[in-house]
């Protein structure tokens, strides 16, 4: 399983279409799926998701760290990943 650093929110970066989860329990992941991949706070490390996939971890879902406040967003939107931009040429 691989950890991933995500990243905090840069000021005005919110898409109008996105949700920020609230971690209530530190010790308790907001997000549980079936991939491969567990999400850290930006800041202080504390795990926010776990067993994710890439593409389940988009620029609209934003989280809230319960032991330090800071709101994350994944450094790569996995959605892009999987859906690269057509060439129109």
């Amino acid at each position: 399983m691989a950890q991933i650093a995500m990243r905090e929110v840069a000021s005005g970066e919110v898409p109008r279409d996105g949700g920020t989860a609230l971690q209530e329990d530190p010790d308790r992941p907001v997000f549980h799926g079936n991939g491969g991949d567990e999400y850290l706070c930006a800041s202080c490390g504390n795990v926010l998701a776990v067993a994710m996939h890439p593409f389940q971890m988009t620029k609209k879902v934003r989280i809230r760290c319960a032991r330090c406040k800071t709101v994350n967003v994944s450094v790569v939107d996995g959605w892009e990943l999987q859906h690269p931009p057509q060439d129109s040429g």
